[in-house]
């Protein structure tokens, strides 16, 4: 007759160890959410609400989608609007659904697309280390001339207050 060893006490999951797992499930939730609160309580930047409405006067009305081929760059305007270069004359300011983490340091992201289209609430931005999409919904085209020229004159006001600051 053969017999069997009895198992050891850490082979098994007793009511106390899933309580205990379920208290760091629940704690694990909490602190998700506290931090993707934090994140949206965060006051604006006020060199990100200028760049936004900067760019925000230059663009049109919202399109649903425009025709995508490849993006030549792109600029993360705080966590939830994208300025995406697809061309030398072709820019849309795209509004995410929410904070999008990692889209002001991730050095690579891209755009999903359906039959090379980007279309709202169907495509979203992908970075790299977020494992989560931001849906896209809303997109402006903007007018990319008056945008460089917008930009050459800031850049201009800049240099001639740095200029006029470092005199004698």
């Amino acid at each position: 007759m053969r017999t069997h060893a009895a198992s050891s006490h850490s082979d098994c999951v007793t009511p106390s160890s899933r309580a205990g797992l379920r208290w760091v499930a629940i704690s694990a939730v909490m602190l998700a959410s506290a931090a993707c609160s934090t994140l949206r309580d965060k006051p604006p930047d006020p060199a990100i609400a200028k760049r936004l409405a900067e760019v925000g006067a230059i663009a049109g009305p919202p399109v649903t989608s425009f025709r995508y081929m490849r993006m030549s760059s792109y600029e993360p305007i705080g966590l939830s609007h994208l300025l995406v270069f697809t061309g030398p004359r072709e820019a849309w300011l795209l509004d995410l659904d929410g904070p999008c983490r990692m889209l002001d340091f991730g050095p690579f992201m891209g755009l999903t697309s359906h039959m090379n289209r980007v279309s709202t609430e169907i495509d979203s931005v992908r970075v790299r280390d977020n494992p989560i999409p931001c849906r896209i919904v809303q997109i402006r085209p903007v007018d990319s001339a008056r945008l460089r020229h917008s930009d050459s004159e800031r850049k201009a006001q800049v240099e001639g207050e740095v200029s006029g600051s470092s005199g004698p």
